[in-house]
């Protein structure tokens, strides 16, 4: 009897030093880059937007879609996933940071393109985001099909 109490105290004191190795060793490691996706759909948008149930935008020239990420201060890429439709066309499109434009590209209408930009965050905290599709409204047809924005950090 007393050496079945042996092993269970034996048994006992491995898991404790085991469990607390586990918890130091996870305290060792690096926090996990942040990711955050934003479904376009879901964006404040002004001028002619389409949102669709699959989380997606259609937006006409001239229109903005906007939103506030929770960012820490440091390096930020913003992947914009978008294509210009109809296929033939290119779609001008802006990226605004915190109120600072941080690229302009032409979307192919093509396939669907995931285009990074890089911007330095100033400070931690909630920052707006904002995605222009810079064509004139009354000189073309062509429409951008937003798919995600992913905002990471690393």
């Amino acid at each position: 009897m007393a050496r079945g109490r042996y092993r269970e105290e034996r048994m006992c004191t491995r898991w404790s030093f085991t469990i607390i190795v586990a918890l130091l060793c996870a305290g060792c490691s690096r926090p996990p880059a942040g990711v955050l996706t934003l479904a376009p759909a879901g964006m404040r948008t002004t001028g002619v937007c389409t949102a669709h149930a699959d989380g997606t935008l259609t937006m006409s020239a001239g229109a903005t879609a906007q939103s506030v990420a929770y960012v820490d201060a440091g390096p930020i890429t913003i992947t914009v996933s978008a294509q210009a439709s109809p296929p033939e066309s290119v779609a001008p499109m802006e990226v605004w940071f915190d109120g600072t434009k941080v690229g302009a590209v032409q979307v192919p209408g093509t396939t669907l393109t995931a285009l990074p930009f890089h911007v330095e965050a100033r400070a931690s905290g909630p920052t707006a985001l904002r995605i222009v599709f810079t064509a004139a409204a009354d000189k073309t047809n062509t429409t951008l099909q937003l798919q995600k924005v992913v905002v990471t950090e690393p």
